[in-house]
């Protein structure tokens, strides 16, 4: 059995002159410190051949991707399994928000007012994984998403429940990753 091996990285940092909860709005550009840390992650990871280049069609995650792109001279692709989770507080002060609503994102009452919940971006960053295994079989990828998905993943493959305490422990902060390798039906988180 081949080892096929998923890096995945959280988009760089975001210009965020409002300081508001984005999530899915458009107009979010990497800021310059993020493009500099894009530069850093690309030249940490020049050493190792990167087959394939997959973002989220996010714009901060096609910044990201189009970085790095240019470094391992490759095409980026768009996947909505990699796709920032739905926030229905987008748009809302990022203060109020870290305060009164982040640790309780996931509970009943936002989740029955549209909010997307952890299964379900687990689920489809599940389907992401089993799509790369699948398709690009012993190779290396490379895809650019978001720090709750990424999380929530982390959270099903270690087989632990995804809640507060696991997300502030695990979190990725914009431009850092997680490195999976799969193997049949073993996974491992570096």
């Amino acid at each position: 059995m081949k080892k096929t091996v998923i890096y995945f990285l959280r988009h760089g940092e975001v210009e965020n002159p409002k300081k508001i909860i984005y999530g899915r709005l458009p107009g979010f550009n990497l800021s310059e410190n993020g493009i500099k840390r894009i530069k850093e992650v690309a030249q940490e990871l020049k050493s190792q051949k990167i087959d394939y280049l997959y973002a989220s069609p996010m714009r901060r995650t096609r910044q990201t991707a189009e970085i790095l792109s240019q470094v391992f001279r490759i095409k980026k692709r768009i996947s909505r399994y990699l796709i920032e989770s739905k926030l229905i507080h987008a748009g809302l002060p990022l203060d109020i928000f870290k305060k009164e609503i982040q640790p309780k994102l996931y509970e009943e009452k936002y989740l029955k007012l549209g909010q997307e919940s952890p299964e379900s971006q687990a689920d489809r960053m599940w389907r992401f994984v089993q799509v790369m295994k699948s398709k690009h079989i012993g190779k290396t990828i490379l895809a650019v998403s978001h720090g709750d998905p990424i999380v929530i993943l982390k959270a099903k493959i270690l087989g632990k429940p995804f809640n507060w305490q696991f997300k502030l422990e695990n979190y990725l902060k914009p431009g850092y990753y997680l490195i999976l390798s799969c193997e049949g039906n073993t996974y491992r988180i570096k």
